[in-house]
């Protein structure tokens, strides 16, 4: 099989050399490698019949399940592209993002066609809306197909007609485009990122080395999870292309919400998780040993807990731990570690990885100290997903690693980082005027993150250049550092958004925890139905202004907040704080929020 440097090779690899290995779980349904193939070519022929033809895009709509993945392949094997929409659009986003790509068809779940119809007059290039999982006894509206019947009717042929959909892929070249990845708009209009078969493979290749020189043992039929969604470049990277090229078993989870319960389930041996979810679920582990009622019990997990951060530390060249806690550490890993672990699902891991931020040395520290060692790295979409990972045997906490072999890194005179290598995009889709402001005459990609390096080529990440605070004394504050240390230092905090351009202090909007507001309160026998009570009650306030305490404990004069106010709402994706990947939009969170930053100041 001759590899001209695809995805589509690596498909077909699977399928002949690994064909009973299981490749997708989706609730009840498991299909094996070769099963894997078979439909996706299916989809092909179906695509294929519908005219779309090469370099055409294909355009999902769809929640984290094995249909979304099918479908991207299947566009791919019929020479096409793909890009996978934020499943959270509003109708106006989407029909920017669906015009922009031009997309051809539209495969969309069932709960999204009205969405889809109300803006298909406005997208000149769909010419066909395929829908998933439309009931039996619902007439499609014109113009629309079942998913079902046009893959279950381009089965039935595939075996006389397989030869249309091998020629159909025999054309795609490294240099064609895998996918079209828009960005998440956090300071504007979605960009629509180009990402090339070869850049992906490129960064496939690279991670395929690093397991292959650490003592990994072989991932093929490992587990792995895709939770976040596949819109974004680093679960469409580690769930779907990685999973491809490691011969990985991904379990879907539709519903992110849904994660703590399908952790036990799928047991993952390689987990993907953003800062704020390792942090999280160490913060409600350390919440439930401070509430457990049995004194013995919470001396047992506060113990714990303690001796996990002083060995993890020790593990990052921190101060030795002492006599003691070298001597608990085992017997409690017996006792408790084992158990925590086992509990969350994570018992099986051996590849953790965090990236888009640093971990704090604490949350790194106890996971380690619990025998979790979490790789961090850095990257963006615009560089295929990876720019940086942390060494295996020499990994330096408070950093995102080091440059991937090939990758340049420097740091501009602005102290923005720059990066040039093989992964780079091409650029921005219909967009040349971004796209010559990414890269410059020289070729360096220039991140928008500052940062700095160590004399060991580390990096470490200090802030967003467009995100960066001016305060009255002119001093640069990055306010995602200040952010992380407060939410951080409790399990009851959510996100934050911290304010002072112009100003002579920092102050801060604060949240409860989506997820963990709930039980915080029902621990402590606070009776709160709506995040509203929750903020009314003095103990809640009094956990909040404990947390601020702590977080600017930990921060240089000018980085600490002077006033806050908690919010008596809770903010996500759909009312529009945060994007489908859980970063903040500060620009409308300030907009939206300015009465009540100006009453800081008052």
């Amino acid at each position: 099989m001759r590899d001209r440097g695809t995805l589509l090779e690596l498909i077909d690899r699977n399928a002949e050399e690994y064909p009973g290995v299981l490749a997708t779980v989706d609730g009840d349904r498991r299909l094996t490698w070769a099963q894997y193939r078979e439909r996706a070519r299916a989809i092909a022929l179906a695509l294929l019949d519908l005219g779309v033809r090469h370099g055409e895009l294909v355009g999902l709509h769809l929640v984290n399940r094995a249909e979304h993945v099918l479908a991207d392949a299947g566009a791919l094997l019929a020479g096409a592209t793909t890009s996978s929409y934020y499943y959270t659009l509003a109708p106006d986003q989407l029909a920017y993002v669906a015009g922009d790509s031009a997309a051809v068809v539209a495969v969309v779940d069932a709960e999204k066609l009205d969405q889809w119809l109300e803006i298909r007059d406005e997208l000149p290039a769909l010419r066909h809306l395929v829908v998933l999982d439309l009931p039996a006894d619902q007439q499609p509206p014109a113009g629309v197909s079942r998913f079902e019947e046009l893959v279950e009717k381009a089965a039935a042929q595939l075996a006389d007609r397989v030869g249309e959909v091998v020629e159909a892929g025999a054309s795609t070249t490294r240099d064609d485009t895998l996918t079209i990845v828009y960005t998440s708009g956090t300071t504007g209009p979605p960009k629509g990122t180009v990402v090339t078969h070869g850049g992906a493979r490129w960064v496939m290749d690279d991670v395929r080395r690093q397991l292959e020189e650490s003592s990994w043992e072989s991932p093929v039929g490992k587990v792995a999870l895709s939770y976040l969604p596949l819109a974004h470049m680093a679960e469409r990277m580690f769930s779907h292309y990685l999973a491809i090229g490691q011969v990985i078993t991904v379990h879907y989870v539709r519903d992110p919400k849904l994660l703590p319960e399908a952790l036990p389930v799928a047991r993952p041996h390689v987990f993907l998780g953003v800062p704020r979810i390792w942090e999280k679920i160490y913060g409600t582990i350390a919440e439930r040993a401070a509430a457990e009622p049995k004194a013995a019990r919470r001396a047992l997990g506060q113990l714990a807990i303690r001796v996990a951060v002083s060995v993890g530390r020790a593990t990052f060249g921190g101060p030795a731990p002492s006599l003691v806690d070298r001597l608990l550490h085992p017997l409690l890993h017996r006792l408790v570690y084992r158990r925590i672990a086992a509990v969350i699902g994570l018992d099986r891991v051996e590849y953790a990885v965090s990236g888009a931020a640093p971990l704090s040395a604490e949350v790194l520290a106890f996971w380690s100290g619990i025998g979790i060692d979490i790789y961090e790295a850095y990257g963006m979409t615009e560089t295929t997903c990876v720019l940086t990972t942390n060494p295996a045997d020499a990994p330096r906490p408070g950093t995102v690693g080091k440059a991937l072999p090939g990758v340049e890194l420097r740091i501009a005179p602005d102290g923005e980082i720059l990066a040039r290598g093989p992964n780079m995009t091409p650029g921005y889709l219909n967009n040349p005027a971004a796209t010559a402001e990414l890269i410059d005459r020289d070729g360096w990609l220039h991140t928008g993150d500052i940062g700095e390096l160590d004399a060991d080529g580390y990096l470490r990440l200090t802030g967003r250049k467009k995100e960066l605070i001016i305060n009255a004394a002119g001093k640069n504050i990055s306010p995602a550092n200040i952010e992380q240390a407060l939410s951080g230092a409790s399990a009851l905090l959510g996100p934050v958004c911290v304010y002072g351009d112009g100003k002579p202090y920092l102050v801060a909007l604060l949240t409860l925890d989506p997820l963990g507001w709930r039980e915080w309160c029902a621990a402590r026998g606070i009776a709160a139905e709506t995040p509203a009570e929750a903020v009314a009650d003095e103990r809640v306030r009094a956990e909040v202004d404990r947390a601020v305490t702590e977080g600017n404990a930990g921060l240089s004069r000018v980085e600490q907040v002077k006033r806050w106010t908690l919010l008596d709402r809770l903010w996500d994706v759909p009312t529009g704080e945060l994007t489908p990947t859980l970063k903040l939009k500060r620009p409308v969170v300030n907009e939206r929020y300015r009465d009540e930053i100006e009453r800081l100041y008052a």
